[in-house]
């Protein structure tokens, strides 16, 4: 297997989303992001719409036979059940904090195959930081984790033994902070706790790097919002799963949408299971 980030196909999504990188960060100073609401009240900027067309092209001209599901161009089940393979891409996650203009979005790539994220690819346009991971070996690629910066260099990535004080993410724009009871059961094993409020996928790229150890996400995300990040943490030794540690798949059901899911390494997943557990018990 050829080292990853010496794989033709790691360099060209590296130039993929580093072009979509560009055309958000272009949108992103100027004064106008000719902001538009889509049929559920979510905002859709110039920024997505850019960065889609230029992934959809990218991809398209990288594996022409692959189909593409973005957010910005859903595709009916009754057409992508019949796909085994596929690209999920969200290209802008994160829009209401590029609104903020806080730097916390990403793009979002990942390669699914029967279900399974397989390859994913984070970006993130104002940090100049990207991150990819391969959890199943496809074309050649070794299985594992990097990450890159600006300035070309190349980090492998690991998500970390807990020490005794840990670094849990929360989400910036949705739902409140680690439960207070979660919080307790926590505390018996560890001395402290310091939570982070980030956007988009950044906080699955800093469990992914071994900077934190735990987010837990109540309510709804779509499967281009945690694809991706699932790769990519999954190919970093943790994982993404849902309240009964069972992790994502994807393109088996009508509805995009997943439900609470948390991001750990394996020394934190059986005690958050253990809580969702009695959660759902009472």
């Amino acid at each position: 297997m050829q080292e990853i980030s010496q794989h033709t196909l790691f360099k060209a999504l590296q130039e993929i989303v580093h072009e979509a990188s560009a055309a958000i960060m272009e949108v992103y100073q100027s004064p106008d992001f000719g902001i538009e609401e889509k049929s559920d009240n979510s905002p859709v900027t110039a920024a997505d719409m850019a960065a889609h067309q230029i992934i959809v092209r990218g991809l398209k001209q990288l594996t022409p036979d692959i189909p593409i599901l973005s957010e910005e161009a859903p595709v009916s089940f009754s057409e992508r059940r019949q796909w085994s393979r596929l690209w999920v891409v969200d290209p802008l996650d994160g829009t209401k904090e590029f609104i903020k203009r806080n730097g916390e979005f990403s793009i979002n790539i990942a390669l699914v195959e029967n279900h399974k994220a397989i390859l994913g690819v984070v970006y993130l346009p104002v940090a100049q930081e990207g991150f990819f991971g391969v959890t199943d070996a496809w074309q050649g690629l070794s299985t594992g984790a990097i990450k890159w910066d600006g300035q070309g260099h190349i980090a492998s990535l690991r998500v970390r033994q807990p020490s005794p004080n840990l670094t849990v993410m929360t989400s910036r724009s949705h739902g409140p902070n680690l439960p207070q009871e979660l919080k307790n059961l926590l505390l018996t094993g560890y001395n402290r706790i310091e939570e982070i409020a980030k956007g988009s996928s950044i906080k699955a790229c800093r469990i992914a790097e071994g900077e934190a150890d735990l987010h837990l996400r109540r309510g709804p995300t779509s499967e281009w919002d945690t694809a991706a990040s699932q790769a990519i943490v999954e190919a970093a030794g943790g994982t993404l799963t849902d309240c009964h540690g069972t992790p994502f798949t994807y393109n088996q059901r009508e509805s995009l949408l997943n439900g609470h899911f948390f991001i750990a390494g394996p020394e934190l997943s059986p005690v958050v299971i253990a809580w969702y557990k009695n959660q759902l018990e009472r």
